[in-house]
């Protein structure tokens, strides 16, 4: 299933755009910091790939043309949010080593946290065309229970589903009557 929608090439597309954005994102969140976060792109890869999967299948079993329509940008941050929290692609190298530098406890779980979100962020901007953020409580919020709660894709999707009808219409009486 997944060949016939996205072939190597594709992947290796996707890989790079990814590869970029969290380049951006560890340089960014590197500043003034002693101990530097970097990319494992072998985890990285692991996680474009599984993400994609899960977009190949969402393709094959909802859209009655999968080859030529694009899914749905809502479930593309769900999905990729799932995944870079499971594979965690970025990480601090020189913790624990004798460099005597340590980053705080679990703030490799902390810093792929954030970068999902920031993707899922970025994703539903261009979704909705609106430059939105999130209020730094819900930002917090949110980034607590990626890494300490059971969210689910279809909670992700239906959260990200709800944010993007928010960015849209400015109107809270869009979601709820």
């Amino acid at each position: 299933m997944q060949d016939f929608l996205f072939d190597e090439a594709t992947i290796q597309e996707r890989f790079k755009d990814f590869f970029d954005i969290a380049d951006k994102f560890c340089d960014e969140y590197n500043e003034g910091q002693d101990v530097k976060v970097e990319i494992d792109s072998s985890l990285l890869y692991l996680a474009v790939v599984a993400i994609y999967d899960d977009v190949a299948r969402y393709k094959a079993y909802h859209l009655p043309n999968p080859i030529k329509q694009k899914a749905n940008p809502i479930k593309r941050a769900a999905y990729a949010v799932k995944w870079l929290m499971h594979f965690s692609p970025l990480i601090f190298p020189q913790m624990g080593h004798a460099t005597g530098r340590h980053a705080p406890e679990d703030a490799d779980t902390l810093a792929n946290a954030m970068f999902a979100l920031h993707f899922a962020m970025m994703n539903l901007r261009v979704h909705t065309g609106t430059n939105f953020s999130l209020k730094q409580e819900m930002h917090f919020e949110l980034i607590y229970d990626l890494l300490y709660r059971g969210l689910t894709t279809d909670s992700l999707i239906l959260l990200f589903d709800v944010v993007s009808a928010l960015a849209i219409t400015g109107d809270v009486s869009s979601v709820i009557e």
